[in-house]
């Protein structure tokens, strides 16, 4: 689906890609809808259970926190590219429940950035001052999350220093 997209691949296509019979595919998914949530839940499910960990760790501050998180998320992104394109391309076939159930998992994660916002500027008033933490949340996203349109894995850097020149830019103006 990464290369020809949601309406240009059969069932057929990708059972021949993976190597199975395509009854076989219709035995763990009823139709390409489907397969193609499930396809954008895997790096969501994956990235928001790692966050999870590293919220929960209480021995870390919450500047660490926030900084593993961002590694965690370029490190996600740059791991599961192909979901990644498949969500900007092909989400939009999704129907609207399917597209609420997936969205709403998105809503989830975002909300574990907001709260190490929201942690970060409660330990240290400098940290985002006077800056919605929404905003301060979604701009960490949106940073992070453009990195797709550019990285190479053969390129200079590495996802986790790509993730701390990101920590460094929005964390030494204060």
């Amino acid at each position: 689906m990464s290369t020809r997209g949601y309406k240009g691949t059969t069932m057929q296509e990708i059972a021949d890609q993976v190597g199975i019979h395509k009854s076989t595919i219709f035995h763990y998914f009823s139709n390409k809808e489907q397969l193609l949530l499930e396809i954008l839940k895997i790096s969501v499910e994956e990235v928001t259970a790692q966050l999870n960990k590293i919220l929960g760790n209480t021995q870390l501050p919450p500047e660490k926190k926030l900084r593993q998180a961002m590694r965690n998320h370029v490190r996600m992104l740059t791991g599961h590219m192909d979901n990644v394109n498949v969500y900007l391309s092909e989400m939009h076939f999704l129907s609207s429940p399917s597209k609420q159930k997936y969205l709403q998992t998105r809503r989830l994660y975002e909300e574990c950035f907001l709260a190490l916002v929201k942690e970060m500027k409660k330990s240290d008033r400098k940290y985002f001052a006077d800056q919605d933490p929404r905003v301060v949340a979604y701009g960490i996203l949106g940073m992070c999350n453009w990195v797709v349109k550019w990285y190479k894995r053969e390129g200079r850097y590495r996802p986790e220093k790509i993730a701390d020149i990101f920590f460094k830019m929005i964390t030494q103006g204060r």
